[in-house]
């Protein structure tokens, strides 16, 4: 994601040292190590929500796709017992 060399973090180490201090910038660290652990478990929460979100959706779908193939199904089957229903009917009238 970023591009970070080994001459920048080692500089960005040189810097914090001489701001912070060496008796402050292990706290410091531990702390940024802290939020950056923290940071990645809710990046790893939201992804996997999303993924859940993204799964039920696709369930949903698959839901309503069975539900109007049923429907096609049952008005299938409907209209061809009524055909099968006036055709027996219209061979048990009786002919003149």
């Amino acid at each position: 994601m970023f591009d970070i060399s080994f001459t920048e973090l080692a500089l960005a180490f040189v810097v914090a040292l001489i701001v912070l201090g060496p008796e402050k910038l292990p706290k410091v660290a531990r702390t940024v190590g802290r939020w950056a652990g923290q940071a990645r478990g809710y990046m790893r929460n939201l992804s996997t929500e999303l993924e859940r979100e993204t799964q039920v959706r696709e369930i949903k779908q698959q839901l309503q796709e069975a539900k109007s193939a049923l429907r096609e199904a049952e008005t299938a089957v409907e209209r061809e017992s009524r055909s099968i229903a006036d055709d027996v009917s219209q061979d048990l009238k009786p002919k003149p």
